[in-house]
């Protein structure tokens, strides 16, 4: 349990940096990051609201995805979203 929630963490992290880098780029994102960079992860006892806030975000992405217009960024944002759904699922979160 405490290496996936460390894991959860690391990947928490990444997906935060990469909203700040699309933030830049395109503003649908910026929303996203700022909520997502108030919370403190570590002490988020479900990360259910940490996936909401992202689920208008990923079905971006998705579609962007669909009509071959993702970015590079994007597709590491999509990546990591993918990566984290699949991490809670896994540990239970």
């Amino acid at each position: 349990m405490m290496k996936n929630k460390e894991m959860l963490l690391q990947l928490l992290s990444k997906i935060e940096s990469n909203l700040a880098k699309l933030a830049d780029e395109n503003g649908v994102f910026g929303v996203a990051y700022i909520k997502l960079h108030k919370f403190e992860f570590d002490k988020v006892d479900s990360y259910q609201s940490v996936k909401d806030i992202l689920a208008d975000r990923y079905k971006y992405l998705v579609d962007q995805e669909s009509k071959g217009k993702l970015t590079l960024n994007e597709r590491v944002l999509l990546n990591n979203i993918d990566r984290l759904d699949d991490l809670m699922v896994e540990g239970k979160m």
